[in-house]
C-alpha cells in the first residue's frame, strides 16, 4: 500500500491537490483511504457521499466511549466505491490544541488499525502546517514510507514552511519518509519559477508539478465539489491528474534526503543574485 502525504502551510491549496489526487486515483482503479488531518475538518467535504451525516475522529471520541469506537464509527463512504474517508477534526477555535488533536487520532488509527494495507492500494494524508507542531509531525512518525509532497507557492513565506517541512523529512527519513518533491500552487501565471527552481536545487529535490492558477477552484469550493468532478477539463484538472500519476509512480528509491537551508538561506536562494535596479533600491536606502 502506498501512503501518499500532502503538506504545506495553511491557504496554500493542499486540500484542492490532495482530494484532487484522491479523485483521480479513485477513478484509476485503485481502492484509497482519503485521511484529512486538519482541526478544521475540510479535506473529506468535497469526497464523501453523505455530507449532511460528516463526522471527525476527535468529535466521535467524545460522543462513544473509547472502549466501544469502532473503525466504522469513524470512516465515512466515498463519492465512489474506491473511496473511503477520515477526518481527524479538533478543537473549537481558541480552544485545545490542533496538533494534538492530529496526534491522537493517529493513536486511534492504530487502535483500530484504520489503515489497513490489506483493505487499500493507498492512503492519502492532507496535512496542515509547517511541522514546527509535533503533532502535525504525527503522519511522519506513524506512516511509515510515506511519500511527502510539499505544496507551496512562488512566494517567500511559502518556500520557508515548505524548508521547515523538508527539516521534518530528514528526520523522520529512518522511518522510510521520502519527500517526493515541490508542487507549486501559483498565486499568479506570470510568476517566475526561477526562485523556486533555485530552492528546489539548494534542498536536493525536485519540483513535480506546476498547477495553475484559475478561479474555476473557487467556484467549485462553493459547490462543495472537486475541481476534478466540477471542471474535469480545465487545466488545473489535467495538472493534478498528471501529479497523481508521477506520485503513485515515483520510486522512493529516487528521493535523496533533502538538505534543509539554515538561517535567512531559504531568502537568500529565493533572491538570487541581486539585479543593478535592486542594488540602487537598496543603496538609496
Amino acid at each position: 500500500m502506498q501512503r501518499i502525504a500532502f503538506y504545506g502551510k495553511g491557504g496554500i491549496g493542499k486540500s484542492t491537490i490532495a482530494t484532487g489526487v484522491s479523485y483521480h486515483l479513485a477513478h484509476a482503479d485503485r481502492k484509497l483511504l482519503h485521511v484529512g488531518c486538519d482541526p478544521k475538518a475540510d479535506s473529506s467535504l468535497v469526497l464523501v457521499k453523505d455530507q449532511e451525516r460528516f463526522r471527525t475522529v476527535i468529535g466521535q471520541s467524545f460522543q462513544i466511549d473509547p472502549e466501544d469506537l469502532e473503525a466504522e464509527d469513524l470512516i465515512m463512504e466515498g463519492i465512489h466505491p474506491n473511496i473511503e474517508c477520515i477526518e481527524s477534526g479538533g478543537p473549537e477555535a481558541g480552544v485545545g490544541c490542533g496538533g494534538r488533536a492530529v496526534s491522537k487520532s493517529f493513536e486511534i488509527f492504530d487502535e483500530l488499525e484504520i489503515v489497513d494495507e490489506s483493505l487499500y492500494d493507498a492512503a492519502v494524508f492532507d496535512v496542515l502546517g509547517d511541522v514546527v507542531c509535533g503533532g502535525f509531525a504525527a503522519p511522519m512518525r506513524k506512516a511509515h514510507g510515506s511519500k511527502v509532497c510539499i505544496i507551496l507557492s512562488e512566494e517567500m513565506m511559502a518556500c520557508y514552511a515548505a524548508n521547515n517541512i523538508a527539516k521534518a523529512c530528514r528526520r523522520y527519513a529512518d522511518n522510510g519518509i521520502c519527500l517526493a518533491g515541490l508542487v507549486v500552487n501559483l498565486r499568479s501565471n506570470e510568476a517566475d519559477l526561477a526562485p523556486i527552481q533555485r530552492f528546489a536545487d539548494a534542498i536536493g529535490t525536485r519540483i513535480l508539478q506546476v498547477i495553475p492558477r484559475d478561479p474555476i477552484v473557487g467556484e467549485a469550493e462553493l459547490f462543495r465539489k472537486s475541481v476534478l468532478e466540477y471542471a474535469p477539463d480545465s487545466p488545473v484538472a489535467v495538472a493534478i491528474r498528471e501529479l497523481a500519476e508521477k506520485v503513485w509512480s515515483l520510486d522512493p528509491a529516487s528521493c535523496p534526503i533533502p538538505e534543509p537551508l539554515e538561517g535567512d538561506k531559504v531568502r537568500d536562494v529565493m533572491r538570487g543574485p541581486m539585479r543593478a535596479d535592486q542594488m540602487a533600491r537598496l543603496s538609496a536606502k
